[in-house]
């Protein structure tokens, strides 16, 4: 697959299979101490990740246990595509190389094990957040956390209605998955900035607040990677800027 830019059609590269197939992709850094202002003249980046043309099969895993709990045939949720908009859910956007600006959002992260799978797939939380892990199963689920090939956490839930909160570390990607259940996969991106969004359903995100200027914004899927654009936000203006996956 080759990324395009929409509106910037001046930078592509080609994803190698194999190294989708194996690798986790890293996110970049967040810079260090950012400091929480009120924004004047704040805007807003907006756009979409979306196909161009041809669309991935979408892939059914069969479990191999559990089944009266997590069915007979379930979606691979690593590529959520809406087939009428061709957007890609799930991806997050971040702008890169702001210290000041808007406050976090005051969340109160929940992660949950609904139907042998994990929901979200994805989210963003602060470093040092405490995320809330829920099994909603009548079944046994085990939650392990890894940070690269290094292990954050690793439990058991055996019980329905069984929480535990659990630390985030410093800045990454937290792979985490079922033992039990090895289909299972969540990914918690901790980021030290606000300025994030997590594609919907089309593909669509927006981020608000952003201070006037030229940012690269930089995206994260599970499979695809990461990629790097410019855009310009103008004083309470709008700057747009697309992610379009062409076949290549």
């Amino acid at each position: 697959m080759t990324w395009r830019t929409g509106p910037m059609r001046n930078a592509s590269y080609l994803l190698s299979a194999l190294v989708l197939a194996v690798a986790l992709p890293a996110v970049p850094a967040s810079g260090q101490g950012y400091e929480e202002i009120e924004v004047a003249d704040g805007g807003t980046i907006r756009g979409r990740v979306y196909f161009e043309s041809e669309l991935p099969e979408r892939r059914m895993i069969q479990p191999s246990r559990d089944n009266d709990t997590c069915g007979i045939r379930v979606p691979d949720q690593s590529f959520e595509v809406d087939r009428a908009s061709k957007g890609l859910a799930n991806v997050v956007l971040r702008v890169e190389g702001i210290t000041r600006g808007k406050p976090f959002a005051d969340a109160k992260p929940e992660l949950a094990q609904i139907e042998c799978r994990y929901q979200p797939r994805v989210m963003v939380v602060r470093p040092g957040s405490q995320v809330e892990i829920v099994n909603q199963d009548p079944i046994l689920h085990n939650v392990h956390a890894y940070r690269g090939d290094d292990t954050v956490f690793n439990m058991a839930q055996p019980f329905q209605g069984q929480r535990s909160a659990q630390s985030m570390p410093e800045d990454g990607v937290v792979r985490v998955v079922c033992d039990v259940h090895d289909w299972m996969r969540a990914y918690i991106l901790v980021l030290d900035n606000p300025y994030v969004a997590i594609s919907g359903k089309d593909g669509s995100f927006e981020i608000d607040g952003v201070p006037p200027g030229t940012y690269k914004v930089t995206m994260w899927h599970e499979l695809l990677g990461t990629h790097t654009k410019e855009v310009t936000v103008p004083p309470g203006g709008t700057g747009e800027v697309d992610f379009i996956i062409a076949p290549g």
